[in-house]
């Protein structure tokens, strides 16, 4: 997955004619361009191979079942469109089908539903499917019920090959094994991965430089951000309030208690659960720190009075708001942009705030909606290797085909309006980061961020993190000895 992302910010640089460097650190002492890599060409890394076996199935199904959110991950239709991100999925589809002489068969369902599926078929004992894609925070509870395998009983899934996104490990592996698993094999999952949209014609309002130079000088921080908003709302109707149905009324920034809470706590530096020598993970939460990202947090949400959207109804406001260019900012991911193609007012998108100057990579937040991959429990030792194989060529074959479809359509086409978007990409996805605590601990410590600011909180992260520390240290434990029990099935 990281060569995958390198690859697209190469075409980037062919596309906008600037240039760009891909997926590495800046060195100390660098001047403020973007941070150097080796050099990636598409044709090197399309033409990686997958070392399968050239076997024949004489016309097996493969089958599948997805959510409704995934769906774009391997499309049912079985017919080209002029949607370029649809055909390359059937034609990776069709390769995989005639090179191992399989037929693939899908099953769509919403993401609570598809979970609820694979539990039934495992407890039943019935072998329906081969392979599933499933909402990332529901996929785990399967992990934790042995509901299905781990990756490393699949001989032939390779997570040293580019296709595969090896970050994942960090929030998903439990003593070297993996339950879920991503790459190119799921390129809506690419788009789930959080960053902040701005406005520039109220940046030329106020007479301010755009941010993109703070972003490669690495001084994009919570601070400075403050900074930028703290005077930003204001009553422009003079109602006597700063109100998200008025039509004139503007906001330094507008965002969503499912998104902002954990796209600002990760990209500056947060993480609650650390692993040991032997890749076992333990709760780890550091009050100091914590305590200083929650309140820059609060302040740039609470103090400067943003648009904070705590109503499941009203997330759609969020998005109107930046639309009809009445807020500075907009916090989101990377698949928002296609609610802008119509937007007046011209904007950009940049990476999520560091802490401070000090922290060294600008870190993005991947949204729980995201798909990941996995195979139930019910996959007998006998269909194993079979499985393993349809499973590494839709990978292989996706990182081939799929992946500049993803960019002509995503990148040059949908979220970027100039060179500079276009160059801000390669700090957004350069450091995805992934924490256990938001996977499995969702409704305790992995939300402690989002409960605190939804009720308003100005202080408490220690008394939270002291009275969520026993829970999530059982639970983490209990998810280790069902790791362990599902690595002895």
């Amino acid at each position: 997955m990281k060569k995958f992302l390198c690859v697209i910010l190469a075409l980037i640089t062919v596309a906008s004619a600037v240039m760009i460097a891909g997926c590495a650190k800046k060195e100390d002492g660098a001047d403020s361009t973007v941070p150097a890599t080796d050099t990636v060409t598409t044709e090197e890394d399309t033409s990686e191979p997958d070392g399968l076996p050239e076997e024949k199935f004489g016309g097996r199904e493969f089958r599948i079942i997805t959510t409704e959110v995934s769906e774009r991950d391997i499309f049912t239709e079985d017919h080209m469109t002029t949607d370029p991100l649809h055909d390359a999925v059937l034609t990776r589809n069709l390769n995989v089908e005639e090179r191992f002489g399989i037929k693939i068969k899908v099953t769509v369902d919403g993401y609570a539903s598809v979970t609820d599926r694979i539990k039934r078929a495992v407890k039943a004992g019935s072998d329906e499917y081969d392979l599933c894609f499933v909402h990332m925070v529901n996929g785990a509870v399967l992990a934790q019920d042995n509901d299905i395998l781990p990756f490393e009983k699949l001989p032939y899934v390779d997570f040293s090959k580019p296709w595969w996104d090896s970050d994942i490990k960090n929030g998903f592996s439990i003593r070297n094994n993996l339950m879920m698993a991503n790459g190119d094999i799921s390129p809506t999952s690419f788009n789930f991965t959080a960053c902040l949209y701005f406005n520039k014609k109220m940046f030329d309002n106020l007479d301010l430089e755009y941010p993109y130079k703070l972003v490669k000088e690495g001084k994009w921080t919570l601070d400075r951000l403050i900074e930028l908003t703290k005077e930003v709302s204001q009553d422009k109707d003079n109602d006597g309030k700063i109100s998200r149905d008025s039509s004139e009324d503007v906001f330094g920034l507008t965002c969503y208690f499912l998104n902002t809470p954990y796209s600002f706590y990760y990209g500056a530096g947060g993480m609650l659960v650390s692993k040991d020598e032997n890749d076992v993970p333990f709760f780890d939460p550091q009050n100091e720190r914590d305590t200083a990202i929650y309140d820059k947090i609060y302040k740039a949400l609470i103090t400067s009075r943003a648009n904070f959207e705590t109503d499941e109804s009203y997330e759609l406001n969020v998005i109107k708001i930046f639309q009809e260019g009445r807020a500075m900012f907009w916090d989101h991911n990377l698949s928002a942009a296609e609610f802008l193609r119509d937007m007046n007012d011209d904007y950009g998108f940049i990476p999520e705030p560091k802490l401070d100057d000090s922290q060294d990579d600008y870190r993005s937040f991947v949204n729980g909606a995201s798909s990941m991959i996995c195979v139930p429990a019910t996959v007998k030792p006998d269909n194993r290797e079979y499985v393993s194989i349809i499973t590494e060529a839709l990978a292989s074959e996706a990182y081939k085909i799929i992946t500049p479809a993803l960019i002509e359509q995503y990148i040059k086409r949908k979220m970027t309006r100039d060179a500079d978007s276009a160059e801000m990409v390669d700090y957004i996805v350069r450091k995805r980061v992934f924490d256990m605590a938001y996977v499995n601990l969702w409704d305790g410590a992995g939300s402690y961020v989002r409960d605190l600011l939804r009720n308003k909180s100005a202080t408490g992260v220690s008394s939270k993190l002291k009275n969520l520390t026993s829970q999530s240290k059982r639970k983490i434990e209990r998810i280790v000895k069902a790791f362990d029990a599902s690595l002895r099935s």
